[in-house]
């Protein structure tokens, strides 16, 4: 019986060898709730302190330098903007001022009384420059306007408008300090002894009175000149 056993008895240890290798491989692989809980999702406190770890460390660390060059172009790019702002205030302002000009104050008696005839060239530039605060102004003109007399041919041709070349006298006027008196109409006589303007107004509208005296202190003549051609055309010429 017994070596008949011994076939048996081998193949029952082989069996038993190979259970216990299969059981010591089953033991060694991971399970899967090892890998489950090692998946599983952390604390909020943790997750919290951890992007505040993050943070800190992104914060801590030193920012890189800007370049010079892309400093330097980034200023001028502010310096444009800012002075394009400027511009564009100055020139509202400027326009707001020149519609809406101040009171102008009413002459003062006690002051001396500048006659100026005449509304060319020569007195439109005196106008513009004169501080009518010093004196007492009065303009006395049959044109209520400054003719710019260099385009002429230009309005006979039709390259621009007759208005275009007229600008009216109370432009110059309005935005002086003190008010400036107005007459249209024409001197007819200068009387230098009693200083007195004898003026008369020949347009078609006319007032109450047509003739007046104007006194003065000082006289300014810029009516211009007359063209002499001595009965000759311009045919003969």
């Amino acid at each position: 019986m017994a070596p008949n056993m011994r076939p048996f008895a081998a193949a029952n240890v082989l069996a038993q060898v190979q259970l216990a290798g299969r059981r010591a491989y089953t033991t060694q692989r991971p399970s899967l709730i090892a890998n489950r809980a090692r998946w599983t999702p952390r604390p909020i406190q943790q997750q919290i302190a951890l992007r505040q770890a993050v943070r800190r460390a992104t914060t801590d660390a030193p920012a890189p330098k800007p370049r010079r060059r892309f400093r330097l172009l980034r200023w001028t790019w502010r310096l444009t903007y800012l002075s394009a702002f400027a511009g564009l205030g100055y020139i509202g302002y400027g326009i707001y001022e020149m519609r809406n000009p101040a009171d102008q104050p009413d002459p003062d008696p006690s002051k001396k009384t500048l006659v100026v005839l005449g509304t060319g060239w020569g007195a439109v530039s005196l106008l513009k420059k004169l501080d009518t605060e010093n004196y007492n102004v009065i303009v006395v003109s049959p044109r209520n306007y400054f003719l710019f007399t260099p385009l002429l041919p230009s309005c006979t041709v039709g390259t621009i408008e007759h208005r275009s070349i007229m600008e009216p006298i109370r432009n110059f006027l309005r935005h002086k300090k003190a008010a400036v008196k107005y007459y249209e109409a024409e001197a007819t006589k200068i009387d230098y002894e009693k200083r007195i303007v004898y003026i008369n107004d020949d347009s078609e509208i006319k007032g109450e009175s047509s003739q007046t005296e104007v006194p003065f202190d000082m006289l300014v003549v810029g009516v211009g000149a007359e063209n002499a051609t001595f009965g000759a055309s311009c045919a003969s010429l």
